[in-house]
């Protein structure tokens, strides 16, 4: 639905700022016709941020959760708080851009709707405002911006917005969690997986947005667990976790995985990601299923117990401004805490897989066997526990067969 009285006022103001019209033209496709775009030197108190924008999607989820609702761009102080949140989305790009504008000005020409909302530089436009109130030079008043001539389906808008942002040149810097969640968008407004393909990719093979949906699906049942819903910066720094969970999905068709085990491996590996385990160390979990390692996976069995969702997290309103906090999705967080009971069950299943995978080599089993049998403390207390007896026992029987050994 078009803004009519923001349109009214950007029409009004190039009607009476003829020079504010530039020579440059933006080249788009819309309703599947080529189309050149004029470019404006408009006023930045006529535009309004795209607060749906994919680019700061997860992020603008978490913001809205503090506040306690949805905001909106139209009411200054609202735009102040997305500006705050666009600002602080990549520390480091937004130095560097905010030193090039102020060097050089403006060079890259944003895009908006006739009404206004900003499709394509939410990014310069709060730039461009946090110069102006630093230098109050009346240059950063304004913002370049290739302006839409009619209205824009939600179909449009999203091819429009994704082939800006969802290139393969862009998609580093738009970020794995809010790309998914871009894909989400284009499929809530009616497009295809196909068709999403052929928009960024040009390939009619929709097999891999179709394994990106299905990661987000992973990542929402994560929220879910974890008592956080829908708050996609908290699955920010553990992304490709959920890249190895799909392989061990995968593994689990391939041998044909009982429906109960592959629920409870989920809820474990859920329960893993959220005690601090890496990406890599899930992999093991991979080669457990596809041996088949019962033993192992047994011990997986037994963190389900300590796998259990979390009860939602309460956030009250933050009404006196908000902290943004980026994450570098790269990065795993450090944790020095001692490993949880569902972290202990992995080792244990991690350590049977090692032995599994090492069984030819003998002459590596026995050093291991002798290393960990020489570190025990034999006057520890823990040696008079019925399980320590027990284990005790099993060594014992198994010792006995080297008397054959010749």
């Amino acid at each position: 639905m078009v803004n009519q009285e923001s349109k009214d006022r950007i029409d009004k103001y190039i009607k009476e700022n003829p020079k504010c019209k530039q020579q440059e033209v933006i080249p788009l496709i819309l309703q599947g016709q080529k189309k050149k775009i004029v470019v404006y030197r408009l006023p930045i108190e006529l535009l309004y941020y795209n607060i749906r924008n994919g680019r700061f999607a997860a992020e603008y989820a978490s913001l809205v959760k503090k506040h306690g609702g949805e905001l909106k761009a139209e009411d200054p102080n609202d735009a102040k708080k997305i500006k705050r949140l666009l600002l602080g989305l990549d520390k480091n790009e937004t130095s560097r851009t905010y030193d090039d504008i102020k060097l050089k000005g403006q060079w890259v020409p944003g895009i908006i709707t006739e009404d206004g909302y900003v499709i394509d530089g939410n990014r310069r436009m709060s730039i461009l405002t946090q110069l102006f109130e630093d230098t109050t030079d009346d240059n950063f008043k304004y913002l370049n911006v290739a302006k839409l001539d009619e209205p824009i389906s939600a179909n449009d808008l999203w091819k429009l917005e994704a082939g800006i942002q969802l290139g393969k040149d862009e998609i580093l810097r738009y970020g794995p969690i809010n790309e998914l969640l871009k894909l989400n968008e284009g499929v809530s407004a009616g497009i295809s997986p196909k068709e999403i393909a052929k928009t960024l990719y040009g390939v009619d093979d929709e097999s891999e947005i179709t394994k990106k949906l299905d990661r987000l699906e992973l990542i929402k049942q994560y929220l879910i667990f974890n008592g956080q819903p829908e708050d996609f910066e908290k699955a920010k720094g553990v992304y490709y976790h959920f890249v190895e969970l799909q392989k061990i999905i995968a593994i689990e068709d391939k041998v044909e995985t009982e429906p109960d085990l592959r629920v409870t491996i989920k809820r474990v590996v859920f329960q893993l990601i959220l005690d601090g385990i890496s990406a890599d160390n899930l992999r093991k979990i991979q080669h457990m299923v596809n041996l088949q390692l019962y033993e192992a996976i047994e011990e997986l069995e037994k963190a389900k117990e300590y796998s259990k969702p979390k009860k939602p997290i309460e956030k009250k309103p933050d009404l006196d401004g908000e902290v943004v906090k980026t994450i570098d999705p790269d990065q795993e967080e450090e944790d020095d805490k001692p490993n949880s009971p569902a972290l202990t069950h992995y080792q244990n299943a991690a350590d049977i897989l090692e032995v599994e995978q090492s069984k030819d080599q003998i002459l590596q089993l026995l050093r291991r066997a002798e290393l960990n049998l020489s570190r025990i403390d034999y006057h520890n207390e823990d040696l008079r526990k019925p399980e320590s007896k027990d284990m005790i026992r099993k060594i014992f029987k198994w010792t006995e067969k080297f008397e054959d050994v010749e």
